[in-house]
């Protein structure tokens, strides 16, 4: 489909102005590249379309009137402004997988009703469109910074940020930035996120079989189907269990497919006693279970069972741990290995350390100010949150934004959504944080 069929399809409100309107159409062109990670290719390590919308990003930049320049395939920026490089706006243009449940396709731009539907509206096309925005006013206006700001794209952070840690190897560091892909008003601290495989140990059994498992397609999203199929006295049965997608920091607001199954499967498997152990764990309260119950100043630890797949007669799960402050990889993998028992197996995929910042600290503070100027709200106080951001990644950096206290964009869910309101809104945050960054970090 081409852009302007794309375009025609937007239903535009009639208060919309002309530049909402530009920016509805620039983010249903980046909405249309399905950026989901695949094998590498040349020039393009986390995949061909990532690396479509990387390219997609940089013409809209230049013809915004902004400079720009790339890390190969792991990220790009657009730039404004002359001087040292004092302030710095993330996002990425990656997304998770669309699944099932959607009203509209997942990768056209649908707004109705005020409201704009699509995978990446809030995470995070649709917060990148408004930051890019931003800086092109700031050019079209002239505004005199102490340094330059740059936006910079990258395309891995749904699959652990290798785009922005290359990028921090080689490419110049802003002094102080931020990262709209998180909850207003701003987030003080983020948990450490741990990965990890379990493979638990083959079991024959005799009656009762089972020869394939599969559920789940990322390890940070809850999964909302699973399949198995057994035999079952010489005869073969399908099950599939459904359940409903999430973000696998929140797995309490959804509703986790493979866990149903694994109870289900230890009731039909009844001698394999790993299993038994598996489902007993996850389909309870395994944080407490496992000891790490204990709450912090980043909050409790949660637990995502995201994916299972059966592979050499051994079933093999992938959890997605948001680690309060308190515990590390190490004791949550101990504590894994001692529930589990003898045979199982559990490998670390990924970990991020957590990440506090000082909720009196300048960072904070100009920030918040920002952000009650442009809204009024002075209740709202920073916040703790299990995501993970590109804020872990660079020295100076913090989530800000994009979801509006209140509101349910269905991150990682079907029918993701952003109000045109909140989009319009965003991009005179972005401005404004822009300038006070600018402002208060330029001695420095």
């Amino acid at each position: 489909m081409n852009k302007v069929d794309m375009i025609a399809r937007i239903k535009y409100n009639k208060s919309m102005n002309d530049t909402l309107k530009k920016m509805t159409d620039d983010l249903a062109a980046l909405i249309a590249v399905p950026s989901v990670a695949a094998p590498p290719a040349p020039d393009a390590p986390f995949g061909a379309e990532n690396r479509r919308a990387l390219d997609a990003f940089l013409r809209l930049s230049r013809s915004l009137g902004l400079k720009t320049g790339s890390d190969g395939g792991y990220a790009g920026w657009a730039e404004y402004g002359e001087g040292k490089l004092i302030t710095g706006v993330l996002a990425h243009l990656d997304v998770v997988p669309a699944g099932d449940g959607w009203t509209t396709p997942p990768f056209e731009l649908d707004i109705r009703e005020g409201v704009m539907y699509g995978r990446g509206v809030s995470d995070d096309k649709g917060p990148l469109v408004a930051a890019l925005y931003a800086l092109a006013r700031l050019s079209k206006e002239h505004v005199r910074l102490n340094g330059r700001v740059r936006l910079i794209a990258g395309c891995n952070e749904e699959e652990g940020s290798a785009c922005i840690k290359h990028y921090a190897a080689h490419c110049e560091l802003p002094r102080v930035s931020f990262t709209p892909d998180s909850d207003f008003p701003v987030t003080a601290s983020e948990k450490g996120i741990l990965q990890a495989e379990i493979i638990l140990p083959r079991c024959e059994e005799t009656a009762t079989r089972l020869l394939s498992l599969i559920g789940g397609t990322r390890p940070n999203i809850v999964p909302e189907k699973c399949r198995a199929t057994l035999i079952v006295r010489g005869e073969k049965t399908e099950i599939e269990k459904t359940g409903k997608a999430a973000h696998g920091s929140t797995p309490e607001k959804g509703v986790n497919a493979v866990t149903a199954m694994l109870g289900e499967l230890a009731g039909a498997l009844k001698e394999d006693k790993a299993l038994k152990r598996a489902a007993d764990l996850f389909c309870g309260d395994a944080v407490c279970e496992l000891g790490l119950g204990k709450a912090d100043e980043t909050g409790r630890t949660t637990i995502n069972i995201g994916m299972a797949r059966l592979s050499g007669g051994r079933i093999t799960l992938t959890a997605d741990m948001r680690l309060a402050a308190t515990y590390s990889p190490a004791v949550a993998i101990n504590a894994l290995s001692l529930a589990l028992g003898d045979g199982a197996e559990i490998k670390t995929l990924h970990y991020a350390p957590p990440l506090v910042h000082d909720e009196n600290g300048k960072l904070v503070r100009t920030l918040m100010n920002v952000y009650r100027e442009c809204t009024g709200d002075t209740t709202s106080r920073p916040l703790h949150i299990g995501g993970g951001t590109y804020a872990k990644e660079l020295p100076g950096c913090i989530a800000f934004g994009a979801v509006f206290p209140g509101r349910d964009t269905r991150m990682h869910d079907s029918d993701e959504c952003y109000p045109l309101s909140d989009f319009e809104k965003l991009t005179e945050i972005c401005y404004r944080a822009v300038i006070a960054l600018d402002r208060e970090f330029a001695a420095e």
